[in-house]
């Protein structure tokens, strides 16, 4: 009879030229590599400095794993590549609530479990974490007027990946090329207790400097490694 178990989203960020390292362990553990993303580190040069960071530009890997192998691939990429040392890199995983049938069956035929939901147990299952992961997303260039305002507030860094937005009123179109406006997505990593005054920081203050505020929300992260020694 197989097992059931819960499917989470695996999220490792390395300097520029590392992810494809992180990649060949997600196979070794039979895990797809769904994406893997550029972003660049938000951190002051004294920040940087302090952790023993040389290299601003990122690559995010991400993948969905099953439930069962998260410790495990959590502790190879921190003894892989070094993590408990300031500035490798960071791995957290994120549980997900729900998952597309089709997604499901290829996830079954990998790992020889049967999928399910997270089980709700009202706000306590958000409580229960260590670490959240706040998302802003803000239109391009406006990136640091978010973590200025977030390390006001307590944050010591994050990272800023680029997106576009399709469907926007915006769109036009140049030479008879349709331009779509740029989004930078901001994510930071932080202490749950820090959550919600740097959360209310960054509306705040992105509302001064710009009038509004941007989309921002936060997920809960269960599994974190390489942040121990981040100060």
């Amino acid at each position: 009879m197989k097992e059931h178990m819960q499917v989470k989203w695996l999220l490792t960020i390395v300097d520029r030229g590392k992810g494809n390292r992180v990649a060949e362990i997600y196979r070794k553990n039979h895990i797809a590599v769904q994406l893997i993303a550029l972003g660049k580190g938000t951190a002051s040069s004294e920040i940087m400095d302090y952790l023993g960071l040389d290299e601003p530009e990122k690559e995010l890997v991400l993948s969905l794993i099953v439930g069962s192998v998260d410790k495990v691939i959590l502790s190879q990429l921190s003894e892989t590549l070094q993590f408990s040392k300031p500035g490798k890199g960071i791995a957290f995983t994120i549980p997900l609530s729900g998952i597309s049938a089709g997604t499901s069956r290829r996830l079954e035929q990998e790992s020889g479990c049967l999928m399910t939901e997270e089980k709700k147990e009202g706000t306590t299952a958000v409580e229960r974490q260590s670490y959240d992961l706040i998302v802003a997303v803000v239109a391009s260039g406006q990136s640091d007027i978010v973590m200025k305002a977030a390390k006001a507030a307590g944050a010591t860094g994050g990272t800023v990946a680029k997106a576009r937005e399709f469907g926007a009123d915006e769109e036009k179109r140049i030479l008879g090329i349709t331009v779509h406006p740029e989004r930078e997505l901001v994510m930071i990593l932080v202490p749950a207790q820090d959550k919600p005054a740097i959360m209310k920081g960054i509306c705040n203050g992105t509302r001064e400097e710009l009038g509004e505020s941007p989309v921002v929300f936060s997920l809960p992260v269960d599994g974190v490694t390489g942040i121990s020694d981040r100060g």
